[in-house]
This record gives C-alpha cells, sequence and structure tokens, in this order.
C-alpha cells in the first residue's frame, strides 16, 4: 500500500540517499543500522528525530518526543535513546555503544526502570561472537552521562562454530558449559544467506528463517516461523529504489498487513528526511521528521 498522500505537503521533495544499512534487517532496531562510512564522509555528529502522530480523520498532534543518533567521528553509532509517555510522566530509554579495536560492539548498555543492563562480548580469532555477558551495572551518574561502578554478572553464554562452505552453525553454551541451542545459517553459491534454522536441544523446538533477495542482493523479504511445528509465521517485505536504498517496510502476521513504514529522504542534502509508520488496521500514523547536527 503506497498511502500518505496527505504528507505530500508537508514532505515535497523525495529522494534518495546511502545512509541506513539493511543487510542484517536491523533498521530502527536497538543495533547498530547506519551505513558508517556514509556517516563519516559526511561528519554527522547527531541525528535528532522528532515525533507527532496522527488519527484517522485528524489533525496531526505533536508528542514533545525524540529518537536520536548520535555518532563518534568514526562515523560508529555511540548512543541512541528514545523518549516515550510512561505511565506518570515522560521517560528515556538510552542506549550506548563501546566498540573494540576491530570496529564489533564489545558493550551494549541500555537503561530500563530498573537503572541499566549490558550485553558484554568477546570475539574469536575469525571475529564471530566467543562470549555473551550479561550484566546489571551500577551507574556512579547522570542516566545520559553513565560512570560505570559495580558490575554484577548475571549470566554468561560461550559460543562455538562449525562452519562449511555452505553452511555455518553456532552451538550455545549456558553458564554451566551445557550446550542447550543450535543455529545453522544456509548460503547460496553467492554468499547470501537464504536460511537459518535454530534449534533448542532439550525440547527439539526448532524456528526457522527463510531470506529472499533482489537482483541487486539486497532482502527483499524475511520471513519468520517461531515454531516450525504451527502455521504462524511473520514476514517482512523491503522496497528498495534503483541505488538500493531502502524505500518501504511491510510488515505481516500470517497473510494479515499490520504495518507500513515509508523512509522519505531530502533531495536537496540525500538525508533520510522522515519515517512514516502507519497501522494499518486503524491508520494510527507515527511521523519521524529529522533533523542534523555535524562535526
Amino acid at each position: 500500500m503506497r498511502l500518505f498522500l496527505i504528507f505530500l505537503i508537508f514532505f515535497p521533495f523525495f529522494f534518495k540517499a546511502q545512509l541506513l544499512d539493511n543487510s542484517d534487517c536491523l533498521v530502527f532496531s536497538d543495533a547498530p543500522f547506519f551505513y558508517e562510512k556514509f556517516i563519516k564522509q559526511n561528519q554527522i555528529k547527531q541525528i535528532v528525530g522528532v515525533i507527532s502522530t496522527k488519527k484517522s480523520l485528524q489533525v496531526i498532534e505533536q508528542r514533545n518526543l525524540v529518537n536520536t543518533y548520535v555518532f563518534d567521528q568514526e562515523g560508529r553509532l555511540s548512543k541512541q535513546y528514545r523518549s516515550f509517555n510512561g505511565s506518570t510522566s515522560k521517560d528515556t530509554t538510552f542506549i550506548t555503544y563501546y566498540y573494540n579495536a576491530q570496529g564489533a560492539v564489545e558493550v551494549q548498555r541500555t537503561s530500563d526502570s530498573y537503572g541499566f543492563f549490558s550485553n558484554n562480548y568477546t570475539f574469536n580469532e575469525n571475529g564471530d561472537i566467543a562470549s555473551k555477558t550479561y550484566c546489571r551495572d551500577e551507574n556512579l551518574s547522570s542516566r545520559n552521562n553513565f560512570k560505570l561502578g559495580k558490575q554484577h554478572v548475571i549470566v554468561q553464554e560461550t559460543f562455538s562454530y562449525e562452519i562449511s562452505d555452505s553452511t555455518k552453525s553456532k552451538s550455545t553454551y549456558n553458564s554451566h558449559g551445557k550446550k542447550y541451542q543450535t543455529i545453522t545459517s544456509f548460503y547460496n553459491e553467492h554468499g547470501l544467506k537464504y536460511k537459518e534454522e535454530k534449534k533448542l536441544l532439550i525440547n527439539k523446538k526448532k524456528s526457522i528463517t527463510h531470506y529472499n533477495y533482489d537482483d541487486k542482493g539486497n532482502v527483499k523479504e524475511k520471513t519468520v516461523y517461531p515454531n516450525f511445528n504451527k502455521p504462524y509465521h511473520t514476514t517482512t517485505k523491503y522496497q528498495y529504489d534503483s541505488l538500493g536504498n531502502l524505500e518501504y517496510i511491510d510488515e505481516y502476521k500470517n497473510d494479515t498487513h499490520i504495518t507500513h513504514k515509508e523512509i522519505i529522504y531530502n533531495k536537496s542534502t540525500l538525508l533520510m528526511k522522515a519515517l512514516l509508520i502507519q497501522d494499518i488496521e486503524t491508520n494510527y500514523i507515527k511521523i519521524i521528521k529529522y533533523s542534523y547536527q555535524y562535526w
């Protein structure tokens, strides 16, 4: 569905920019999802998204909420924070990223209603994750300027890998060193992952994810069967322009269209100008308008 014509008067220019990295289907998630080279070359320091909403047949309402992304001078996402309306007042979630010498995220720290928790990673010689440690972190400063005090280790998992020409299998071990899960990725002759199988060894539950690609190797469809013994599945469809820039995201539960997202780019700057998110059933629309700060 290609709707939102009403917004043409607010966003008159449509263009594309190599800003978003959707190779792992993680755009607009808690993980970094920007092309670091693009951010660095354009010396982008911060992207601020101001949120407004529109209910069906009503006017646009300003929400006084923001989504903000902060980058270092290497173009890496160093922090993102999202404000939202809590039960009694406005609140903010902070996510901070710390990188190792190879540029991989070694610590991802997130605020919640109880304070802060972090996922801490180590890597093997191939750059694959060797361990993941979940911690609760004491903060000696403000929420926006975290300073680590005592760190409480809660759970640590370790991983091993088996690799062939067309598959890569990842085994997960719990805190006691017992293997409980395997994830096997299958690759085609072009090196693109077309299927992923996750198996829990104890209850033998299996989930399967399928990937389909367009002619340029961009993921155009991702379908997840969380329990392969049941017909329920979710599908996400992606559409790109001729240069490979992500334009539309459509989400389905079974065959029911749930959410439609449109990414609008500024013709004069080639930067993302807005994200429009439509709930299909209610026609409730969230509008996020972006502005930029530079180094």
